[in-house]
């Protein structure tokens, strides 16, 4: 199971149960086809109590319930269940649109089906793998079994870019009005897997509440903005609002949780939604013919999330854009955890930097000493370098575990960061400040470079 078929999994939930008044069952019965547990399961996401999520698969293994003898006979009654999902199933099937047939004749007359399948990727035959999807082959499977096509969407994070289709028996009418309906959804694993957790920390020494750095990383965040004088700035994470407030020009904030204590200037838009969401929903206008001066990245403490940040905003960019990536520079390796145990939180950004460095090279990078944890600032950014998308699961799959030693002299040692004091800093924002109106080319790099002694 890669990451981002957990993601759109996810999104499924929220978008569709999330306006659905079969919220009000009192029990919700799920049936995931090909619902084995390899390097995870969509079980995760029908994890509370209200589902009766069963798994069914030719072959038995760990998190199968209902071992299958034949895939075009589901041994199920018809409308038996509320929800059908498939993953990574229909490449391998030879004659997938008769095992949809039954899918559909399981799923009951206000259920869903949730599809996901790859338009990519490399062969992996499982015992066969006959198929490749796009958007026009949903739409044709619900022409031929005689159903509605809700929404279909392509995911195009390599390696598999997915298809992810939703399928009803009639039409589909949001019933986000109907007042009985509970104010959020149920929580699940995958939920309490990606959301810091509020507890107590009186507990917890000193020492994994040390903090490093020369500079408060928002005093160096205001002299960039005074040095570089962006036009456009972007801000992911708002938190109190302090950062964002330094902006004068027309700055957008994103976060879905902000609790404002410093005023933002007329110029700034606040968007109250996940990052996700804004760049899906809202980037695409808001940002368009706007390249960003100056984005700063501070929203969840979680890879992936940083990662998808990095990836969205980099489509937002020039070779003169700067990036800043706060929190790069844990103090213990408890403050590197991916549950937060400690007031002084990194979470496991530091990986970030980690993967720039080794899977961008064409990149410049630049982390700063600063307090508590550090800032890493990146140049050079190219909306065309598609590297981090199309191995994004990869990628996820190799840094989700990944350790932090102690003894890790770039991110514990802080090795490679300069003083905030460092003149590099200033000659680097005039530099920028110099070339952002000339036509860029690879000499505008060069320069850079040269200031940095890189």
């Amino acid at each position: 199971m890669h990451a981002s078929s957990l993601e759109n999994m996810q999104k499924c939930y929220e978008k569709y149960l999330g306006q659905s008044t079969m919220l009000l069952k009192p029990l919700i019965k799920v049936l995931d086809i090909g619902g084995a547990d390899i390097n995870g399961s969509y079980a995760d996401i029908f994890s509370d109590d209200k589902f009766q999520y069963i798994a069914a698969d030719l072959d038995g293994g760990a998190g199968v319930d209902v071992k299958l003898d034949d895939p075009y006979e589901l041994p199920f009654d018809d409308g038996s269940f509320d929800i059908v999902v498939s993953g990574q199933v229909f490449e391998h099937v030879e004659f997938f649109w008769k095992l949809f047939e039954e899918i559909m004749r399981v799923v009951n007359k206000q259920g869903f089906v949730f599809l996901i399948v790859p338009s990519a990727g490399p062969i992996h035959r499982f015992p066969v793998d006959c198929y490749r999807f796009y958007p026009d082959s949903m739409r044709a499977l619900a022409r031929y079994a005689q159903v509605e096509l809700v929404e279909c969407w392509h995911d195009n994070r390599g390696p598999w870019n997915d298809i992810v289709a939703v399928f009803v028996h009639g039409v589909f009418a949001s019933e986000q009005a109907c007042e009985a309906l509970p104010t959020s959804l149920p929580k699940n694993r995958f939920m309490e897997e990606t959301e810091p957790v509020t507890t107590h920390f009186s507990d917890m020494g000193p020492e994994f509440e040390a903090i490093a750095g020369a500079t408060p990383y928002l005093d160096v965040l205001a002299r960039i903005h005074a040095g570089l004088k962006p036009r456009h700035y972007l801000e992911i994470g708002v938190r109190k609002g302090n950062s964002l407030a330094l902006a004068s020009c027309k700055a957008v904030g994103v976060d879905p949780d902000a609790d404002l204590e410093s005023e933002l200037a007329k110029s700034t838009t606040l968007y109250t939604k996940t990052s996700d969401c804004f760049f899906e929903e809202n980037a695409p206008n808001v940002l368009a013919d706007k390249e960003q001066d100056l984005i700063f990245i501070d929203g969840m403490h979680l890879f992936e999330f940083a990662l998808r940040d990095f990836i969205h905003a980099e489509q937002y960019s020039s070779n003169t854009t700067l990036i800043l990536i706060d929190d790069i520079f844990p103090n213990h390796s408890v403050q590197a955890q991916r549950k937060r145990q400690s007031r002084v939180w990194t979470g496991d950004v530091w990986k970030l930097y980690h993967c720039l460095k080794y899977n961008r090279p064409d990149l410049i990078l630049l982390p700063i000493d600063t307090a508590p944890t550090g800032l890493l600032l990146v140049l050079g950014l190219n909306p065309a370098n598609k590297k981090l998308l199309q191995t994004y699961n990869p990628l996820v799959r190799k840094y989700r575990n990944m350790p932090l030693v102690e003894d890790n002299a770039l991110i514990m040692g802080r090795q490679d960061a300069i003083s905030p004091d460092d003149k590099k800093l200033d000659d680097l924002l005039g530099a920028i400040k110099q070339e952002r109106n000339a036509p860029i080319g690879a000499g505008a790099l060069k320069k850079f470079k040269q200031l940095l002694g890189l």
